[in-house]
């Protein structure tokens, strides 16, 4: 019985290589398991074109990898092994990857006569795949009749394709951890911060993360993922269900917006302190109104780690703008298109006039860019009865149709919920965890839903924790972590304690 292995390098960025927790960085210390388990010329690294390799490895280079092309590759090679019986993949990005699970996928492995062995249940970066040699030449067939990216659950999707086809095992986790959406790997600044906070405290195995990770909620917050900005103060409708009215007063008769210039300099402090983000316009008001709306999608795309979600009505957008961003950003640009309902009556009820300019907004972005247009209806009491058919209708047309849980801000709108989502268990706010909201002065609330009402019945934030013009950005993030850490201590301030978003998951 021979193993040998396969390292999947292709898309490694500087933190998979410099150093991690004052030792080796992680292709390194990937690359020594892989040595050890599969022996120096057991082991092949898939690199890009331009990366240079460790010194002393066997390399594959290509200038971009499909999953056809790794398959094919960890094929070719594991016929130069003909004694092989075991194909270990391993990520380079992921430190933490546990020599003594490791063992014990190849055992389960090798005891069941498996094609392919995974676990289950630890965050990313723990567990190794395993596949049997001979699954290899099918794998590749398959992966090549779809379109698949080479990202960490690539080799599951590719085998989910055709998934009782293959004998599988799976070794699992003593604790679930997966709802903790926490990775301990070194592709984000995020997420190798998270990695040496968990190296810190001792943590060297997937059975320690497993015994820790439950009772250290702040190892979840590091630094933002998610970035909601307001642009713009107007919107062609008032719905009925949204705050914003009872915020500001009828946004159909404002028109401030952030100045582009503004932008900039925001985008340039949240590159400064997380070099990859989601960025989402607008927070409240409709982004088509913003008359440099181009210039702020520039402002976001031209940070090559950045990615732009565009929440609109479908309303107001001038011919071709929105598919010359598309365009621009590629993969990097989603669009939601709130939507609501198919019907005449009940759209003008919850949203106002304009339902064929959204609907034909919405299809013929679709139509454009398949797979980055998600239409969405926000689920309620006054839309429930139709929205089987919103969906089936709108899933002829799109791949993305949204069904979105409907937020009462804190209790401050009417309670119109068809189904109460929340867990059995609170748990720490998400959203204060990973979410910053940056409103069209540069004001930051604690938290997108936390709104009380005010004077006058007007709703506003509970709290303002800074301006990022003012303040800065990365003091007005450690300001939110305030309250997160009172939310771990099984604190929840007003009006947290009214809210059920916190279980909700932007990015």
């Amino acid at each position: 019985m021979q193993t040998i292995a396969i390292i999947n390098a292709s898309s490694i960025n500087e933190y998979a290589l410099e150093p991690f927790a004052g030792g080796p960085g992680s292709l390194d210390r990937v690359r020594s398991l892989a040595d050890r388990l599969a022996g120096p010329d057991g082991v092949l690294i898939l690199m890009g074109a331009g990366q240079a390799g460790p010194e002393g490895a066997r390399v594959a280079r290509r200038d971009a990898w499909t999953m056809k092309a790794v398959l094919e590759e960890a094929s070719a090679f594991a016929s130069e092994h003909p004694g092989a019986d075991a194909v270990l993949y391993l990520q380079a990005d992921a430190p933490f990857t546990d020599p003594a699970l490791a063992e014990r996928l190849l055992a389960l492995h090798r005891r069941y006569r498996a094609e392919y062995t995974y676990a289950d249940g630890w965050p990313a970066g723990f567990a190794p795949e395993l596949l049997s040699p001979r699954a290899l030449p099918n794998l590749a067939e398959l992966a090549s009749r779809h379109d698949l990216p080479v990202d960490r659950d690539a080799l599951f999707a590719v085998i989910q394709k055709d998934i009782n086809s293959y004998d599988i095992e799976t070794e699992l986790s003593p604790v679930d951890l997966r709802g903790l959406r926490f990775s301990p790997t070194c592709d984000t600044r995020r997420n190798k911060l998270a990695a040496e906070r968990l190296w810190n405290l001792g943590v060297r195995s997937a059975d320690e993360a497993s015994r820790l990770l439950p009772d250290r909620p702040e190892l979840l917050r590091t630094l933002p993922a998610f970035m909601w900005v307001q642009v713009a103060a107007g919107c062609p409708q008032a719905c009925s269900y949204c705050p914003w009215p009872a915020m500001a007063g009828d946004p159909r008769r404002a028109d401030g917006h952030m100045p582009a210039a503004r932008f900039r300099s925001l985008m340039s402090q949240a590159e400064s302190l997380c070099d990859d983000l989601v960025v989402d316009l607008s927070l409240w008001g409709e982004p088509s109104m913003h008359p440099e709306f181009e210039e702020l999608a520039e402002a976001v795309l031209v940070r090559p780690r950045f990615s732009l979600i565009v929440e609109t009505s479908g309303l107001g957008w001038a011919p071709g703008l929105a598919e010359r961003v598309s365009a621009r950003g590629g993969e990097r640009v989603n669009w939601i298109v709130s939507l609501d309902a198919a019907d005449e009556a009940v759209y003008r009820a919850l949203r106002g006039e304009g339902r064929e300019e959204a609907e034909a907004f919405a299809a013929r972005m679709a139509a454009a860019f398949p797979g980055r247009v998600h239409v969405q209806a926000v689920r309620m009491k006054d839309n429930e009865a139709g929205l089987e058919g919103f969906y089936r209708s709108w899933k002829k047309r799109s791949d993305k149709v949204i069904i979105q849980k409907y937020d009462d801000f804190a209790g401050c709108l009417p309670d119109r919920r068809v189904a109460d989502l929340a867990p059995l268990e609170r748990y720490p706010c998400r959203h204060l965890a990973r979410d910053l909201a940056v409103l069209l002065d540069g004001s930051v609330p604690a938290c997108k839903h936390c709104l009380t009402p005010g004077a006058g019945g007007r709703l506003g934030y509970a709290r303002i924790l800074g301006n990022v013009f003012d303040d800065g950005l990365p003091t007005v993030w450690e300001r939110a972590g305030e309250w997160y850490l009172r939310h771990a201590a099984g604190d929840y301030p007003e009006p947290c304690g009214r809210c059920d978003e916190y279980h909700t998951f932007n990015a």
